[in-house]
């Protein structure tokens, strides 16, 4: 009996142009020589390496650099991909500038008088401005990954040429929910981008269109469905340029999809039933529209109207970080602070002081292979050798699993207390734990570690205290 043939992964190259100052640059020529240039010379890449010694490429001139973004298809238990066992996806791009001209303008469909702030927002994709939004995020269940993978494919099955699109019930519609502060918009626009970019071979350009659903709702009765169905139909209009392939996000959808059946019970004002009435008939419009991704977000998933849910392609709960995502996007901070000098990373070997409760310690650490630093003086005198930055967790667990006193290792420890808090606060607390904790222009790696335990702590106990009086309403 036959088997089908196992199809290999693919691995994904981005290759990012410099600026062509409206030189036209042959995207397709600079991909396949690339391509031709990876098969040609390496055995081997591997996820996250930034790929060096394309000077004498033909093209050499107009590249800024080359990245292994992702792999796609079958799992393989290590991130190294031999070259002759994938295929290789060569995407070339170049930034737009976020310079308030035609890359980044705002839609305003009322009189200034009457409007307090714009209804949309439309940047051109790939954006200067979003760049680092992917690196930004760190979520334990690889969610980026595999909703771009779902993303792309579904757009590249409703592509094929000759498909009757009305026999599928497929909106390109996805809604990601989750509790405030976990990423969820700048998680969307991230996937914007590198769908964008993923698509490259398919559209020539990208626009991201960021719809303000609170300044959709008019003060003016009967107006808000007018509103929302005209923001949609200058959608309608962008996506008739079938080259270019519009991201379309909606933030607190909930604010225009509201549930109808409560709103009838509750006898509220019948203007945003008529809301969610108009953006489910623009929904449907839509549908015949290969280039269009609507992607939506909501803190409140109960309050949606089913009708809505029941046209969403794809539901993602957006968690709250847990201990292994929270140690990455610690250290991440720390790292920053660390490149920038506001931390000093020369060990310590004096006691640190204790901000949070916790004990007190010396600066521990290891002069094993590989360690950048180095004893030569005794147990107790340190020479820097290499300038430091806290390793990956994976790193930590394997070489300072033993070093409770070493700095990732306190890091993890101030980690697995941060249960419940938000990434948007994670992010927040190293800052803030050197404006509270710390004094003089810089501090020891150990003591900025000292009043992270402290800020996290206080965190802690005001969350508790939210709780507590959230319980007794």
């Amino acid at each position: 009996m036959a088997t089908a043939a196992k199809t290999k992964p693919i691995l994904h190259i981005e290759v990012r142009l410099k600026s062509s100052r409206g030189v036209f640059v042959r995207t397709d020529l600079v991909r396949r020589e690339v391509a031709d240039w990876l098969s040609t010379e390496f055995l081997n890449l591997s996820i996250d390496q930034d790929v060096n010694g394309y000077d004498d490429l033909e093209h050499a001139h107009v590249i800024d650099s080359i990245n292994v973004v992702d792999a796609s298809g079958t799992a393989v238990d290590t991130a190294v991909y031999k070259l002759d066992q994938v295929q290789l996806d060569v995407q070339a791009y170049e930034l737009h500038s976020d310079d308030g001209s035609p890359s980044r303008r705002v839609i305003e469909q009322w009189p200034e008088q009457e409007m307090d702030q714009p209804q949309a927002r439309v940047t051109l994709l790939p954006s200067r401005a979003l760049s680092g939004a992917w690196d930004s995020l760190v979520y334990e269940d690889k969610i980026p990954a595999r909703l771009l993978q779902f993303m792309t494919r579904m757009i590249l099955l409703m592509k094929r040429p000759g498909l009757n699109l009305s026999i599928f019930n497929w909106n390109r519609l996805i809604l990601l929910h989750g509790f405030p502060g976990t990423g969820k918009t700048t998680l969307c626009r991230a996937l914007a981008q590198r769908l964008t970019i993923r698509l490259g071979r398919h559209y020539t350009s990208g626009k991201l269109v960021e719809i303000n659903s609170h300044a959709l709702l008019s003060k003016w009765f009967s107006e808000s469905g007018k509103l929302v169905g005209k923001m949609f139909e200058d959608i309608q209009t962008m996506a008739n340029e079938e080259t270019t392939f519009i991201c379309v996000l909606i933030d607190e959808v909930e604010s225009i999809a509201g549930s109808r059946e409560k709103s009838v019970r509750g006898s509220d004002c019948s203007d945003g039933l008529r809301a969610t009435n108009q953006l489910l008939t623009a929904l449907d419009r839509l549908r015949d529209r290969h280039n269009i991704m609507v992607m939506c977000t909501s803190n409140m998933l109960t309050a949606i109207d089913p009708a809505f849910l029941d046209r969403v392609d794809a539901k993602q709960h957006i968690p709250n970080p847990g201990p292994t995502a929270i140690y990455e996007i610690f250290r991440s901070c720390l790292n920053e602070l660390i490149r920038t000098q506001l931390i000093t990373s020369i060990p310590d070997s004096t006691a640190v002081t204790d901000f949070g409760g916790g004990s007190s310690g010396t600066g521990d650490y290891s002069s094993s292979p590989g360690s950048p630093f180095a004893s030569s003086y005794g147990a107790d005198s340190w020479e820097l050798l290499d300038a430091v930055s806290i390793p990956s967790y994976a790193e930590m667990n394997v070489h300072l699993f033993n070093q409770p006193l070493a700095p990732a290792r306190r890091l993890w420890q101030i980690a697995q207390k941060c249960d419940g808090l938000s990434g948007r606060t994670l992010r927040r607390l190293p800052f803030l734990a050197l404006a509270m904790h710390t004094f003089g222009d810089v501090c020891s790696l150990h003591e900025a570690l000292s009043a992270l335990a402290a800020a996290v702590e206080q965190e802690a106990y005001s969350m508790r205290v939210r709780d507590v009086g959230a319980s007794m309403v």
